[in-house]
Formats: C-alpha cells, structure tokens, sequence
C-alpha cells in the first residue's frame, strides 16, 4: 500500500515531495535481499582494499531501478557504480548506499544497514537508516522528530557525556587519531554510529573516512533530531563538493552543537596520518577507517 505523501519544508524554500512509506517499503524489501544471503556472502576486494559482496551489487540495482523509475527528474549516486548527476546542477540527488557496513555483513555481526538519502538544494532533506538484522529503522518525518518504526521515542540526543556516555568511532580510528574520550564503542557502520547518536545512545561519532553516501541519510536523521555534521576543524561540510565519489576532504564529528564545540578539541590527529595536522586525511593511509566501506 502506498504510503502518506509527505512535504518537506525549511525556511528556504519548498522540498520535493516524496513517498515516505513506498521508501521504507523497498528498503525492508531489499533488507531481505541482504538476509537471504547472510550466510553465503562472499567477499571481493574492491581497489581501496574494501570488501564488495553480490549482495551489495543487489540491493543497488533493486533500489537505484526503483528511485529512477519514481523519480526521473531526481540526480542519483549509489555507492558501487551508479551515477545519475549532472554536475552538480541537479536540484534533488538521491544518495545510495547499498550496504553500509560490509565487512560487519561478512563476519556475521550486527550494525550493518541499508542506507538512503535525498540532498535538496545540497542539504540533506530526507534520510532513512535499515538494520535488518535488528530489525531496526529509523526515519525522518518531516515533523522535527525521528521516526524508528514500531520501536517507539528514544531518549533525547545528548548534550554531555554524563550517564556513560560514549563516543562512536570506526574500527580503527586509534590508528590515526589521539581520542580523548573516556569511553569509545565500535558499532558497526557510518550509518549505525550517526543514528545511535541521533537517539541519544552515542553522545557523539566520529567518521575518519567518508564519502557522501556515508553521510546524507545519518545527516538527515540527525538533523531532525537536533544534530549536525561538521567536519573536525569546524568547517560546514559541502555536500554537493561530495557528490562525484570523492573522499571527504577531513575527519567528520557528528552530534549537538553544543558537544561538538568540546569534542573537537578532545580528538587529534596524528601528524604521521594526515599531511597538515588539522584532520585532513590522506586517502591512501585510511584504506580501512571507515566502517561503512570495508
């Protein structure tokens, strides 16, 4: 059944109008792709040493066919191949990505999802974040509040680190970065990391390597749930810089205003990773940094 037609709207101008109950429809659609296959995925290396499954390849044609064909007027990007963007002229760009979290899907852990974005005018607008494994969606409404299927409200996003709380970082963040954080948890992608923080289990993410499909969706949700992404230094993030595939240029931090004004200073990157010392990340030393690609 289709869903209710939702409209968008900030103080700029009017966004696009989508189909949020048709979205979160192919997306558990596709979550089932990905669990008909937990047990017998097999992985590729990609040139950047990340892992590619069948799988990956899967819900891409499923999900990009299906975006298209609903909306043609619409720009698309999708983490393995597909390009539909002219430049950067493209009012609305749907961001893909397939299977955020690879090498979670492969060692059989959970924190992997399907993620999808919409940037309206460069500015993420709509976000939705799948963990099939967990059965766990989270959504945005629209309405200043995140939506998280027939989960129910979560806690508030977090202003301090009080009640135990934790940064989410990647696998190996330590590798190139001094964190001065009390608690640290790895949970399994970009994806994951940016939706605990949106709920208020995260106090905050830090994502070392990222790409605008990493990005979009988790920027979505957490804008509506009171956050922001920023990049390290405290420069805004261009999403629109991001959408040809590109490495992000620096670190990201994602969590409240008012927490990411203290974080910055607590994370430090070190001077043999990173070519000037200010979170600026040399792609070939983070082969492996973000979770949401290897």
């Amino acid at each position: 059944m289709r869903g209710q037609e939702l409209m968008y709207h900030n103080s700029l101008s009017t966004r696009p109008s989508i189909e949020r109950d048709q979205l979160l429809e192919w997306t558990r659609r596709a979550g089932q792709i990905a669990l008909d296959h937990l047990e017998d995925a097999t992985p590729q290396i990609k040139p950047d040493e990340s892992f590619l499954t069948q799988v990956d390849l899967d819900i891409e044609r499923f999900l990009t066919e299906r975006i298209r064909a609903a909306y043609p007027d619409h720009g698309l990007i999708s983490e393995e191949g597909t390009r539909a963007v002219d430049g950067c002229s493209s009012t609305d760009v749907w961001v893909v990505d397939p299977l955020d979290g690879t090498t979670a899907f492969v060692q059989g852990l959970p924190g992997w999802g399907i993620s999808i974005g919409l940037l309206h005018r460069g500015r993420p607008c709509f976000g939705l974040f799948y963990m099939p494994l967990l059965d766990d969606l989270s959504y945005t409404t629209g309405q200043a509040a995140v939506g998280y299927g027939d989960r129910g409200p979560h806690q508030a996003i977090r202003t301090d680190w009080r009640k135990k709380g934790f940064l989410a970082v990647s696998a190996s963040a330590h590798h190139g970065f001094d964190i001065d954080v009390r608690r640290t948890r790895t949970l399994g992608s970009v994806g994951a990391s940016l939706v605990y923080t949106a709920r208020g289990a995260a106090a905050a993410a830090l994502i070392p390597k990222a790409r605008v499909w990493d990005l979009v969706a988790g920027a979505a949700i957490l804008a509506e749930a009171g956050g922001e992404l920023r990049y390290l230094s405290g420069d805004r993030i261009d999403y629109l810089e991001l959408v040809d595939g590109r490495l992000a240029r620096e670190a990201v931090i994602a969590g409240h205003p008012d927490l990411l004004d203290e974080l910055s200073s607590l994370i430090r990157p070190r001077s043999l990773s990173n070519s000037v010392g200010d979170g600026r990340i040399q792609e070939d030393h983070y082969e492996d940094m973000s979770v949401s690609s290897s």
